[in-house]
């Protein structure tokens, strides 16, 4: 004889388990989740979730821009999405992370060439796995190509772009309904807290704006002590084509946002802008210098 009461449990039990399992955190809500962090892919190797909290161990394809200065080969910038790049100076500085690059200097250590200085994929991958503080050798970094292009523009240093792969591990926190990444663990790293991130880069982003938009007005002062007048224009070209390199050594063309400053000039007067983290005119996170 089937017992009754054992059949309606186990029936309770079936229809509950998909809704258990719906509210874990799958592969595909963290790979989306990691995505939005950066990275022009994302593998998840391993979940392991409760109801509020989960540990992801993913592998991320990411490029970085490396530039050449004095010899010596640094990190600069890294892609976050198909058309923009942030500076890995403001993401150290706000995550209050250092990165120790210096070991990758020793040209008998990484030099295959002739140059003591080239970029080797074994150099590549010391930069890389310096910045997330992985012992080498490790699998948790892997240079997937490697692509010199010589002198940058308006620079006398050489740039390149690095392909990598790497591990990482993600904390997420249930938040209401949804989840969402807490914090970063890499290489021999402590666990480190992502969470207002975007605000804090931002707030680094208008300090350096502010900065560089006072080393062009600097630059305009000299210039009008000399001539009698500022660059008339409208265009922030022209403004730094007058400046640079007597009144102005480094060649300031795009803000932290990677947006084009703008200038209006006239001959009494002039107005220097930054648009901003919302990269539009005449708002109230604008940043603005004028004489």
């Amino acid at each position: 004889m089937v017992n009754l009461r054992y059949c309606s449990h186990l029936w309770l039990l079936l229809v509950l388990v998909p809704v258990i399992a719906r509210a874990d955190l799958s592969q595909s809500q963290a790979r989306k989740l990691i995505q939005a962090l950066g990275g022009d892919s994302v593998r998840v190797q391993q979940v392991r979730a409760s109801s509020e909290s989960a540990e992801v161990t993913a592998e991320l394809q990411l490029v970085f821009r490396v530039t050449q200065h004095d010899g010596r080969w640094r990190l600069s910038e890294v892609r976050t999405a198909p058309t923009r790049w942030e500076r890995l100076a403001y993401i150290a500085q706000a995550l209050k992370v250092d990165i120790a690059e210096e070991k990758c200097d020793d040209p008998s250590q990484f030099a295959q060439t002739a140059d003591a200085s080239a970029l080797t994929t074994k150099r590549a991958r010391c930069l890389v796995a310096a910045l997330f503080d992985v012992a080498l050798p490790s699998d948790q970094v892997r240079i997937r190509d490697l692509s010199p292009f010589g002198l940058s523009f308006g620079s006398a240093d050489a740039t390149a772009l690095i392909t990598s792969l790497v591990q990482l591990d993600f904390r997420f926190v249930r938040e209401g309904r949804g989840w969402q990444v807490a914090a970063v663990k890499a290489g021999n790293r402590d666990w480190v807290d992502v969470q207002g991130l975007s605000a804090t880069l931002d707030q680094l982003k208008r300090s350096s704006a502010a900065n560089e938009l006072s080393l062009i007005a600097q630059a305009l002062d000299k210039y009008r002590r000399e001539r009698g007048f500022y660059v008339v224009s409208d265009k922030e070209s022209v403004l730094m084509d007058h400046l640079s390199p007597k009144y102005l050594t480094p060649v300031i063309r795009v803000d932290p946002w990677h947006r084009p400053y703008q200038y209006d000039g006239q001959q009494t007067q002039y107005s220097l802008r930054s648009l901003g983290p919302d990269g539009k005119p005449n708002t109230g996170d604008d940043i603005v210098v004028k004489n």
